[in-house]
């Protein structure tokens, strides 16, 4: 059978997207791939369709459970239930037991497991006594060191893929841009491989970003999400009660049930929000990072980013979630002054010492059976090396890239592995310039998001360039706007303020322009209204101002237009001079 009649067999579609069909012969023919197409464009097809058209077993790997769920899924869904299977730490021992058997016996055609996996010298021994085609690794930028979900499992995939015989591999990425590709080729160990890349552009997205003031985020989004074309809608926020909280202000606000979804959450509520999300019996998910790889949903409308994600590779890839049916989308980004702070906060916070390689190795030993296996309590660890569970991620992953230990899957609240070499003065080393590179990515991704934020250029062409792709942004389809900076209206706007607190504002700005001493300018006192905290107001105490931050849930620019109103109607004046300041005419001052 050749490839369009198995693939309208298998999966019903009539016609191969671009890249597809060389990808799937490549695949055909034992030879290594490099798939690196945007999200929604189809890369799974390019593993999956030469998978079930082979009579041995391709192995994919996949980081994380809902992921390999989903796909899984859909196969069945389409009839293939017989050919497909996944092992997981959800099964228990007996259901994975079950599954390596079908594999071994020839009776699988795809087998989904998770990179840790490869930990366990007992799945290896077990795997070897199959017949293994294509080796795929999903989600491929996660073997890079430069990726933006660098995960150290998937530093053993080259070596399991030769250890299993297996034909070739097939690197599969929606988010590399050309150091990344480059590096998981070398890092995957692939043979002349053919690179299949569809360019990055999602011309049916419109792109905006937003600079609210603080107390204006929780309405920006409510407005954004405003109207049937909104939705269905990705939220994604920065933290857990994040998260929460504007999942609760938006059912209050659009009158629309709206669920969370982080890791904070036990197992099943998480599949209960994504499942009722995929039906579309809610529109509207509020998230956390930890949404989103790989769900397949078409037709969400909005994608909004209630804070700046670390990297700009993040941030494309979870709004390459809108409009994967092809029809108009959004992805809004509202980004606030304080998030730069947090950035930076955050990546200090994870720089690591130089010595703490060297005492998480120690601890680790301390742990050790004898036999060069350790096993001991996350908290535990992340007590002694004075941090949280990033912090433990990164040290293990340094100690992993040096040689020195291999982790084993363990449950989320355990470190498992075994050592795969001594700390000496090479690991050491090793672990040193892990390290300091790990932290020049950091402030590298830093100021790429940040220069996207704050770019007066071309949102589309930036990302493109981003990811090293020269094209010119491709025509957009009717009805779709490029960007906030090609076209008007794509940021959400507040609503204007009602009368009566027009009325409040009035007397607000006369206040001010009566009290403050010394007198200020108009900008300063839109500042004091709006309740901002800069070093001029708290130096001259005008937060002690009866009218500061009373009008703090209006646009800065709408107090400042009332301002220029108030002069232009005689209602208060400015002084002249080279830095005017606002003064109440003598006849309302006395």
């Amino acid at each position: 059978m050749d490839l369009p009649a198995a693939l309208e067999q298998n999966f019903g579609f009539d016609a191969f997207r671009p890249g597809q069909q060389e990808a799937c012969q490549a695949a055909l023919d034992g030879r290594d791939v490099l798939v690196v197409m945007p999200t929604g464009s189809g890369k799974s097809l390019c593993y999956q369709l030469p998978a079930l058209m082979r009579d041995d077993l391709t192995i994919v790997v996949s980081p994380l459970v809902a992921l390999m769920q989903d796909q899984v899924e859909a196969l069945q869904a389409r009839g293939l239930s017989d050919k497909i299977a996944l092992v997981n730490a959800q099964q228990g021992l007996d259901a994975n037991a079950g599954v390596l058997s079908r594999a071994v016996a020839g009776d699988l055609r795809l087998l989904y497991v998770s990179p840790e996996r490869f930990s366990s010298p007992g799945f290896l021994d077990r795997m070897r006594q199959a017949r293994i085609g294509l080796f795929v690794v999903d989600e491929a930028h996660c073997v890079s060191q430069w990726g933006h979900d660098f995960r150290p499992d998937y530093f053993r995939l080259a070596d399991a893929a030769r250890h299993l015989d297996a034909g070739s591999i097939v690197a599969s990425t929606a988010t590399a841009t050309p150091r990344v590709a480059t590096d998981v080729v070398r890092r995957l160990g692939l043979r002349d491989p053919l690179r299949v890349a569809t360019g990055f552009d999602r011309p049916n997205i419109s792109f905006a970003v937003a600079r609210p003031a603080p107390h204006e985020k929780r309405p920006l989004v409510a407005e954004a999400l405003r109207g049937e074309d909104a939705l269905p809608a990705i939220v994604y926020a920065g933290t857990r009660a994040g998260a929460e909280e504007i999942a609760e202000t938006l059912a209050a606000e659009l009158g629309e049930e709206a669920v969370a979804y982080h890791a904070g959450l036990d197992r099943e509520r998480r599949a209960v929000a994504q499942r009722r999300f995929l039906a579309d019996d809610v529109r509207v998910i509020v998230a956390t990072n930890a949404f989103g790889m790989g769900v397949d949903k078409a037709n969400v409308r909005t994608v909004l980013h209630a804070g700046v994600p670390s990297s700009l590779e993040a941030y494309y890839q979870e709004a390459g979630r809108a409009g994967r049916d092809g029809r108009p989308a959004r992805a809004v980004l509202l980004a606030e002054n304080r998030d730069k702070a947090l950035h930076v906060h955050f990546i200090k916070r994870d720089e690591v010492e130089e010595q703490l390689p060297a005492a998480l190795h120690d601890r680790l030993r301390a742990s050790s059976d004898g036999n060069g296996r350790y096993g001991v309590a996350a908290a535990e660890l992340s007590r002694a090396i004075g941090g949280g569970q990033d912090r433990l991620r990164s040290l293990l992953g340094h100690l992993a890239r040096a040689g020195v230990i291999l982790p084993s899957p363990s449950a989320p609240d355990r470190v498992a592995g075994r050592f795969a070499g001594p700390f000496d003065r090479r690991a050491a080393a090793a672990c040193r310039a892990s390290v300091e590179e790990s932290a020049r990515v950091r402030w590298r991704q830093y100021r790429e998001i940040w220069a996207y934020v704050e770019s007066e250029k071309c949102r589309r062409r930036t990302i493109l360039r981003h990811f090293g792709d020269r094209a010119d942004p491709a025509p957009r389809p009717e009805g779709v706007r490029c960007c906030d900076v090609c076209a008007e209206g794509l940021v959400p706007e507040l609503p204007p303020p009602p009368p009566e607190a027009i009325a409040d504002l009035d007397g607000a700005i006369v206040s001010v322009a009566r009290g403050a001493r010394p007198a200020v300018g108009r900008t300063t006192c839109a500042e004091i209204l709006h309740g901002a905290r800069t070093k001029k107001i708290e130096r001259n105490s005008y937060d002690g101002l009866p009218a500061y931050g009373v009008s703090s849930h209006m646009r800065r620019a709408d107090i400042l237009a009332r301002v220029d109103d108030l002069i232009a109607d005689g209602v208060v004046e400015t002084s002249g001079g080279a830095y005017p300041v606002l003064r109440l005419p003598a006849r309302i001052a006395a």
